[in-house]
């Protein structure tokens, strides 16, 4: 079985055993319902636009809020069920938190029989908020341990290959390339490029490190190093200083210790 399988295993089951326990049986089968889409979107893609958390949380918690209010004022099955998924699309719209699971959320809101309604504005923490936090938590459980499947998004990590050092052997293929002919020696391309590299790095705006973070300093062709800023204050003429650390060179890649 897939990792995405066994998560969603463990995390439906314990959504089936709380949403039993707190609402009955039936409410359990219905909840199951949605919380197995979202199970789809946490498991199978967790880097998906949709499965990050402020859509998960936020989408399901609102459509509940708003299929709890249509259940709970309109005495009409038919036109609550409407204005309950109508209303929670509209304001997953609204609040950019669109999570398509959240539809089947306000509709069992609506549907579930006197067990769900007797919850009240309650359905929103227990079962839906409850149910959610625990896919949310067994999703970055599983995911951690494979720094590619990581979730959220934010915690995950790709090696990427450092760009390739520019020298005057590729400036002149590319001016083959052109098929043009430049009345520039590769010695005076190569300085051409150089200081063209170091005007574009002077008109970039400076950089904004935050204290614990890192950041690459190279030049093309040159030596590459690795700075951890550590700490800043202020001078007494009104200039910041900051402290910078070096943690890694050119063909050293630093590990989670640096």
């Amino acid at each position: 079985m897939t990792i995405g399988g066994l998560a969603a295993l463990v995390g439906i089951w314990a959504v089936y055993a709380l949403t039993s326990w707190v609402a009955g049986t039936w409410a359990a089968i219905l909840m199951v319902g949605s919380m197995g889409a979202a199970a789809v979107l946490l498991f199978a893609v967790p880097h998906g636009a949709l499965s990050q958390p402020w859509p998960v949380f936020g989408g399901q918690v609102v459509s509940a809020a708003i299929g709890v209010s249509a259940a709970l004022w309109m005495p009409d099955p038919a036109l609550a069920a409407g204005v309950a998924v109508g209303g929670a699309i509209a304001a997953m719209q609204l609040l950019r938190c669109i999570h398509p699971p959240g539809g089947a959320t306000a509709l069992i809101a609506v549907i579930g029989g006197p067990e769900v309604l007797e919850l009240g504005y309650l359905y929103l923490l227990v079962p839906v908020l409850a149910n959610t936090a625990i896919l949310f938590v067994v999703a970055v459980i599983a995911n951690y341990p494979f720094p590619w499947r990581r979730y959220p998004i934010g915690l995950a990590h790709w090696d990427e290959p450092p760009a390739p050092p520019l020298t005057s052997r590729h400036l002149q293929a590319a001016v083959r390339d052109l098929n043009v002919v430049v009345d520039i020696t590769p010695a005076e391309l190569d300085a051409l490029a150089r200081s063209a590299i170091a005007h574009a790095t002077q008109d970039n705006s400076p950089l904004q490190v935050p204290i614990g973070e890192r950041y690459v300093h190279a030049e093309a062709g040159e030596s590459v190093t690795i700075h951890k800023r550590l700490d800043d204050h202020d001078e007494s003429q009104g200039r910041g200083r900051i402290t910078l650390n070096v943690i890694g060179d050119r063909g050293h890649r630093p590990d989670a210790s640096d």
